[in-house]
């Protein structure tokens, strides 16, 4: 029995107990771009999907989306929207940030910089919303001199397929069961009664 026990107990410091990787599905759409110098927007329509996986224990930009693809009024992958986008995942903190967000952004200038006559964009919007919500979204475009906004970008969650376990996962489950089938193969042994 102290083996089991100092098993399970070896396999539980294995795996970190605080960890939880997140993998959502995004559906992004955006139209009605406007800058404050009133130059015509280069772009009338957008639409991208995307698949963020993170740690939501941790704050900060993460790395590159697991997928991204956009549609440029019409074309594929265009314009301000083809950059390497990274993201970022930042908890809820205090009164100006009272949910959790996701950011998404070109590389090109590093997240949320937009410099200006640059292909470059970012966008945020709530990480813990269930159904379409609001997403703040800007880009520049080469040649324009201020950021463009979006007046009404939506993201809408997208249902994500589940994963393959990894395999330590697997490990653990082998291990588990080979536990739970020896414990129980033991009990069985000591019910054994002659008369």
């Amino acid at each position: 029995m102290r083996v089991v026990l100092a098993t399970i107990l070896a396999l539980m410091g294995v795996a970190p107990a605080n960890a939880v990787i997140v993998t959502r599905a995004y559906s992004l759409t955006a139209s009605n771009f406007q800058n404050f110098n009133g130059t015509p927007s280069p772009i009338t329509a957008l639409s991208a999907a995307f698949q963020l996986t993170y740690d939501d224990s941790m704050s900060g930009f993460v790395g590159a989306p697991t997928s991204f693809s956009s549609i440029t009024n019409g074309v594929p992958n265009a314009g301000p929207f083809a950059a390497a986008p990274i993201f970022g995942y930042f908890p809820a903190a205090g009164p100006m940030a009272t949910f959790p967000r996701l950011g998404v952004g070109g590389a090109l200038n590093g997240g949320n910089t937009l410099l200006n006559r640059t292909d470059d964009f970012y966008f945020t919007f709530d990480a813990s919303a269930a159904g379409p919500t609001r997403a703040m979204l800007s880009f520049t475009a080469a040649g324009n001199a201020t950021p463009f906004i979006a007046t009404d970008a939506i993201v809408t969650p997208v249902a994500v397929v589940a994963a393959v376990p990894e395999p330590a996962t697997w490990a653990m489950f082998i291990v588990g069961f080979g536990l739970l089938g020896g414990v129980m193969r033991r009990r069985q042994r000591g019910n054994v009664r002659f008369a």
